[in-house]
Protein backbone atom coordinates (compact mmCIF):
# COMPACT_ATOMS: atom_id res chain seq x y z
CA UNK A 1 0.00 0.00 0.00
CA UNK A 2 1.43 3.25 -1.26
CA UNK A 3 1.35 6.46 1.32
CA UNK A 4 -1.26 8.36 2.04
CA UNK A 5 -1.24 11.46 -0.11
CA UNK A 6 -3.50 15.14 0.47
CA UNK A 7 -4.47 17.73 -1.20
CA UNK A 8 -3.83 21.07 -0.52
CA UNK A 9 -7.86 21.17 0.74
CA UNK A 10 -7.17 17.76 2.51
CA UNK A 11 -3.98 19.43 4.01
CA UNK A 12 -6.37 22.99 5.03
CA UNK A 13 -8.93 20.56 7.06
CA UNK A 14 -6.42 18.52 8.67
CA UNK A 15 -4.36 21.12 9.82
CA UNK A 16 -7.02 23.98 10.36
CA UNK A 17 -4.69 25.97 8.20
CA UNK A 18 -5.96 28.47 5.54
CA UNK A 19 -5.28 27.08 1.94
CA UNK A 20 -4.12 30.47 1.17
CA UNK A 21 -1.67 30.45 3.77
CA UNK A 22 -0.49 26.98 2.97
CA UNK A 23 0.01 28.03 -0.48
CA UNK A 24 2.13 31.03 0.67
CA UNK A 25 4.18 28.58 2.58
CA UNK A 26 4.71 26.19 -0.10
CA UNK A 27 5.48 29.52 -2.45
CA UNK A 28 8.17 30.65 0.43
CA UNK A 29 9.94 27.33 -0.03
CA UNK A 30 9.00 26.42 3.79
CA UNK A 31 6.53 23.38 2.37
CA UNK A 32 6.97 22.35 -1.25
CA UNK A 33 4.39 19.69 -2.28
CA UNK A 34 6.26 16.40 -1.97
CA UNK A 35 4.62 15.51 -5.26
CA UNK A 36 2.48 17.32 -8.49
CA UNK A 37 -0.69 15.48 -9.74
CA UNK A 38 -0.73 14.62 -13.15
CA UNK A 39 -2.48 17.65 -13.51
CA UNK A 40 0.06 19.64 -11.86
CA UNK A 41 -2.10 19.93 -8.66
CA UNK A 42 0.08 19.57 -5.11
CA UNK A 43 -0.14 16.41 -3.46
CA UNK A 44 1.45 16.39 0.07
CA UNK A 45 1.90 13.21 2.31
CA UNK A 46 1.65 12.68 6.43
CA UNK A 47 5.47 14.38 6.55
CA UNK A 48 4.21 17.19 5.55
CA UNK A 49 0.65 17.51 7.61
CA UNK A 50 3.75 17.10 10.83
CA UNK A 51 5.89 19.70 8.65
CA UNK A 52 2.88 22.37 8.27
CA UNK A 53 2.13 22.12 12.23
CA UNK A 54 5.68 22.53 12.65
CA UNK A 55 5.82 25.41 10.78
CA UNK A 56 2.20 26.96 12.36
CA UNK A 57 3.91 26.37 15.95
CA UNK A 58 7.40 28.45 15.61
CA UNK A 59 5.25 31.30 13.51
CA UNK A 60 2.78 31.34 16.55
CA UNK A 61 5.45 31.68 18.83
CA UNK A 62 6.77 34.59 16.57
CA UNK A 63 10.31 32.80 14.44
CA UNK A 64 10.69 34.59 11.43
CA UNK A 65 10.47 32.71 7.75
CA UNK A 66 14.22 32.57 7.03
CA UNK A 67 15.00 30.95 10.34
CA UNK A 68 12.10 28.20 9.72
CA UNK A 69 13.45 27.68 6.48
CA UNK A 70 16.74 27.68 7.50
CA UNK A 71 15.40 24.90 10.43
CA UNK A 72 13.69 23.16 7.60
CA UNK A 73 17.37 22.75 5.80
CA UNK A 74 18.92 21.83 8.96
CA UNK A 75 21.22 24.36 9.18
CA UNK A 76 19.93 25.11 12.58
CA UNK A 77 18.54 22.77 15.21
CA UNK A 78 15.42 22.82 16.53
CA UNK A 79 17.15 24.05 20.00
CA UNK A 80 18.97 26.63 18.59
CA UNK A 81 15.72 28.24 16.93
CA UNK A 82 13.75 27.73 20.22
CA UNK A 83 16.57 29.40 22.14
CA UNK A 84 17.23 31.93 19.88
CA UNK A 85 13.52 33.37 19.79
CA UNK A 86 13.49 33.01 23.07
CA UNK A 87 16.44 35.46 24.00
CA UNK A 88 14.51 37.85 21.19
CA UNK A 89 10.89 37.33 23.25
CA UNK A 90 12.93 38.41 26.49
CA UNK A 91 14.44 41.03 25.03
CA UNK A 92 10.55 42.50 23.49
CA UNK A 93 9.33 41.87 26.86
CA UNK A 94 12.03 44.14 28.46
CA UNK A 95 11.34 46.37 25.83
CA UNK A 96 7.56 46.41 26.86
CA UNK A 97 8.08 46.54 30.79
CA UNK A 98 10.63 49.48 30.19
CA UNK A 99 7.58 51.80 28.63
CA UNK A 100 5.39 50.38 31.06
CA UNK A 101 8.03 51.67 33.46
CA UNK A 102 8.83 54.88 31.69
CA UNK A 103 4.70 55.81 31.42
CA UNK A 104 3.73 55.18 34.88
CA UNK A 105 6.60 57.26 36.11
CA UNK A 106 5.59 59.97 34.44
CA UNK A 107 1.90 59.71 35.22
CA UNK A 108 3.44 59.90 38.89
CA UNK A 109 4.22 63.68 37.85
CA UNK A 110 1.59 66.09 38.50
CA UNK A 111 0.45 67.76 34.86
CA UNK A 112 3.82 66.27 33.10
CA UNK A 113 4.86 68.14 30.14
CA UNK A 114 6.61 66.77 26.93
CA UNK A 115 9.99 67.71 28.88
CA UNK A 116 8.92 65.10 31.63
CA UNK A 117 8.53 62.42 29.33
CA UNK A 118 11.51 63.18 26.63
CA UNK A 119 13.57 62.96 30.16
CA UNK A 120 12.51 59.93 31.50
CA UNK A 121 12.27 58.09 27.96
CA UNK A 122 16.29 59.52 27.58
CA UNK A 123 17.32 57.73 31.11
CA UNK A 124 15.61 54.33 30.69
CA UNK A 125 17.82 53.70 27.60
CA UNK A 126 20.59 52.87 29.99
CA UNK A 127 19.79 49.52 31.24
CA UNK A 128 20.69 48.22 34.59
CA UNK A 129 23.54 46.53 32.60
CA UNK A 130 24.43 49.17 30.84
CA UNK A 131 24.90 51.65 34.71
CA UNK A 132 27.01 48.61 35.64
CA UNK A 133 29.76 48.73 32.81
CA UNK A 134 29.83 52.02 33.42
CA UNK A 135 29.88 52.13 37.62
CA UNK A 136 32.95 49.62 37.00
CA UNK A 137 34.68 51.86 34.57
CA UNK A 138 34.44 54.94 36.86
CA UNK A 139 35.83 52.28 39.65
CA UNK A 140 38.43 51.62 37.49
CA UNK A 141 39.86 54.89 36.70
CA UNK A 142 39.67 55.96 40.21
CA UNK A 143 41.47 52.98 41.54
CA UNK A 144 44.37 53.26 39.40
CA UNK A 145 47.80 53.75 41.12
CA UNK A 146 46.45 53.43 44.08
CA UNK A 147 46.76 50.49 46.74
CA UNK A 148 43.21 50.28 46.19
CA UNK A 149 42.57 46.50 45.38
CA UNK A 150 40.93 42.84 46.49
CA UNK A 151 38.29 42.56 48.74
CA UNK A 152 38.34 46.58 49.60
CA UNK A 153 37.84 47.26 45.96
CA UNK A 154 34.89 44.42 45.05
CA UNK A 155 33.13 45.94 48.45
CA UNK A 156 33.39 49.51 46.48
CA UNK A 157 32.66 48.92 43.36
CA UNK A 158 29.80 46.70 44.97
CA UNK A 159 28.68 50.04 46.67
CA UNK A 160 28.77 51.77 43.44
CA UNK A 161 26.69 49.48 40.84
CA UNK A 162 23.14 50.35 41.28
CA UNK A 163 20.27 48.79 40.12
CA UNK A 164 16.92 50.65 38.61
CA UNK A 165 13.71 48.98 40.72
CA UNK A 166 10.95 47.60 37.96
CA UNK A 167 8.99 50.28 39.64
CA UNK A 168 10.86 53.40 40.33
CA UNK A 169 9.95 56.54 41.81
CA UNK A 170 10.05 59.68 39.76
CA UNK A 171 13.13 60.32 42.60
CA UNK A 172 14.53 57.38 41.59
CA UNK A 173 14.41 57.83 38.16
CA UNK A 174 16.45 61.48 38.46
CA UNK A 175 19.10 60.06 40.50
CA UNK A 176 19.03 57.50 37.99
CA UNK A 177 19.97 59.94 35.16
CA UNK A 178 21.92 62.33 37.52
CA UNK A 179 24.07 59.56 38.72
CA UNK A 180 24.69 58.27 35.00
CA UNK A 181 25.73 61.74 33.93
CA UNK A 182 27.98 62.11 37.09
CA UNK A 183 30.02 58.89 36.04
CA UNK A 184 30.96 59.63 32.46
CA UNK A 185 31.59 63.05 33.53
CA UNK A 186 35.81 63.41 33.01
CA UNK A 187 36.06 65.92 35.54
CA UNK A 188 33.97 64.66 38.38
CA UNK A 189 36.20 61.12 37.79
CA UNK A 190 39.30 63.20 38.26
CA UNK A 191 38.53 64.86 41.09
CA UNK A 192 37.46 61.47 42.57
CA UNK A 193 41.05 60.19 41.25
CA UNK A 194 42.92 62.70 43.42
CA UNK A 195 41.15 61.95 46.30
CA UNK A 196 41.35 58.14 46.45
CA UNK A 197 44.99 58.46 45.52
CA UNK A 198 45.81 60.88 49.11
CA UNK A 199 43.62 58.20 50.62
CA UNK A 200 44.50 54.98 49.81
CA UNK A 201 48.23 54.31 50.12
CA UNK A 202 50.33 51.40 51.19
CA UNK A 203 49.63 53.36 54.86
CA UNK A 204 46.20 53.14 54.98
CA UNK A 205 44.27 50.22 56.95
CA UNK A 206 40.87 50.35 55.61
CA UNK A 207 39.71 48.22 58.19
CA UNK A 208 40.77 50.49 61.17
CA UNK A 209 39.81 53.72 59.48
CA UNK A 210 36.13 52.17 58.34
CA UNK A 211 35.51 51.47 62.20
CA UNK A 212 37.07 55.01 63.31
CA UNK A 213 34.89 56.33 60.94
CA UNK A 214 31.98 54.23 62.05
CA UNK A 215 32.64 55.37 65.72
CA UNK A 216 32.95 58.86 64.98
CA UNK A 217 30.08 59.16 62.83
CA UNK A 218 27.74 57.66 65.38
CA UNK A 219 29.10 59.83 68.48
CA UNK A 220 28.57 63.19 66.07
CA UNK A 221 24.93 62.02 65.34
CA UNK A 222 24.48 61.49 69.12
CA UNK A 223 25.63 64.87 69.51
CA UNK A 224 23.62 66.48 66.83
CA UNK A 225 20.35 65.14 67.88
CA UNK A 226 21.46 66.84 71.24
CA UNK A 227 22.17 69.81 69.50
CA UNK A 228 25.24 70.00 71.16
CA UNK A 229 27.33 72.98 70.05
CA UNK A 230 30.51 71.48 68.08
CA UNK A 231 32.44 74.20 70.40
CA UNK A 232 32.08 72.59 73.68
CA UNK A 233 34.01 70.26 75.33
CA UNK A 234 31.98 67.03 74.47
CA UNK A 235 32.61 68.27 71.03
CA UNK A 236 36.54 69.13 71.54
CA UNK A 237 37.05 65.35 72.69
CA UNK A 238 34.79 63.52 70.09
CA UNK A 239 37.07 65.66 67.72
CA UNK A 240 39.98 64.54 68.79
CA UNK A 241 39.75 61.27 69.32
CA UNK A 242 38.73 61.04 65.57
CA UNK A 243 41.64 63.04 64.58
CA UNK A 244 43.96 60.69 66.44
CA UNK A 245 42.41 57.92 65.69
CA UNK A 246 41.85 58.21 61.83
CA UNK A 247 45.70 59.41 61.72
CA UNK A 248 46.79 56.31 63.09
CA UNK A 249 44.26 54.26 60.57
CA UNK A 250 46.15 56.38 57.67
CA UNK A 251 49.99 56.14 59.32
CA UNK A 252 49.72 59.89 59.66
CA UNK A 253 50.48 62.03 62.51
CA UNK A 254 47.36 63.83 64.44
CA UNK A 255 48.96 67.60 63.95
CA UNK A 256 47.40 70.43 62.44
CA UNK A 257 48.24 69.43 58.88
CA UNK A 258 46.18 66.35 59.14
CA UNK A 259 43.56 68.19 60.46
CA UNK A 260 43.55 70.72 57.36
CA UNK A 261 43.23 67.46 55.47
CA UNK A 262 40.19 66.23 57.06
CA UNK A 263 38.94 69.78 56.65
CA UNK A 264 39.58 69.51 52.84
CA UNK A 265 38.10 66.23 52.82
CA UNK A 266 35.01 67.10 53.56
CA UNK A 267 34.71 69.85 51.51
CA UNK A 268 35.49 67.26 48.88
CA UNK A 269 32.76 64.56 50.03
CA UNK A 270 29.99 67.57 50.67
CA UNK A 271 30.47 68.57 47.21
CA UNK A 272 29.82 66.14 43.99
CA UNK A 273 31.04 63.03 45.60
CA UNK A 274 28.69 63.81 49.04
CA UNK A 275 25.68 64.20 45.63
CA UNK A 276 27.22 60.48 44.13
CA UNK A 277 26.77 58.94 47.67
CA UNK A 278 23.29 60.36 47.97
CA UNK A 279 22.01 59.28 44.58
CA UNK A 280 23.07 55.98 45.24
CA UNK A 281 21.20 56.02 48.71
CA UNK A 282 18.35 57.08 46.90
CA UNK A 283 18.40 54.48 44.59
CA UNK A 284 19.02 51.60 47.58
CA UNK A 285 22.44 51.26 48.08
CA UNK A 286 23.72 50.96 51.72
CA UNK A 287 26.93 52.15 53.24
CA UNK A 288 29.15 50.83 55.87
CA UNK A 289 29.38 54.42 57.16
CA UNK A 290 25.94 56.42 57.02
CA UNK A 291 26.00 59.52 54.97
CA UNK A 292 24.22 62.61 56.60
CA UNK A 293 25.27 65.90 55.57
CA UNK A 294 24.65 67.39 58.48
CA UNK A 295 25.74 65.24 61.11
CA UNK A 296 29.35 65.29 58.95
CA UNK A 297 29.23 68.86 58.85
CA UNK A 298 28.52 68.85 62.73
CA UNK A 299 31.69 66.96 63.25
CA UNK A 300 34.05 69.15 60.86
CA UNK A 301 32.97 72.04 62.49
CA UNK A 302 34.18 70.26 65.76
CA UNK A 303 37.58 70.30 64.06
CA UNK A 304 37.59 73.59 62.58
CA UNK A 305 37.31 74.49 66.68
CA UNK A 306 39.49 72.35 67.62
CA UNK A 307 42.33 73.87 65.26
CA UNK A 308 41.33 77.17 67.14
CA UNK A 309 41.10 76.27 70.43
CA UNK A 310 45.00 74.56 69.52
Amino acid sequence: MGAKTYTIGDLARLSGQPVRRIRFYSDKGLLPPTLRSAANYRVYTDEDVAKLDLIHALREAGVGLDMIRRLLARRLSLHEVLRTRLEILEAEIAAKHRVATILRATLRIPNPADGDLRRIWTMSILSNQQMKDLAEQFVDAIAAGTALEGPWRRQILAMSVPELPEDPTPDQIAAWDELSRLLADPTFIREVQEGTKAFWTDALDPGKYQVASRLAYEKAADATARDLSPRSPEAQAIARTWLADSAHALGRTPDSAFRDWHVAQYERNAGRLGRYRELLGVLGKDFPIAFDRMVWRWLNDALTALQLLQ
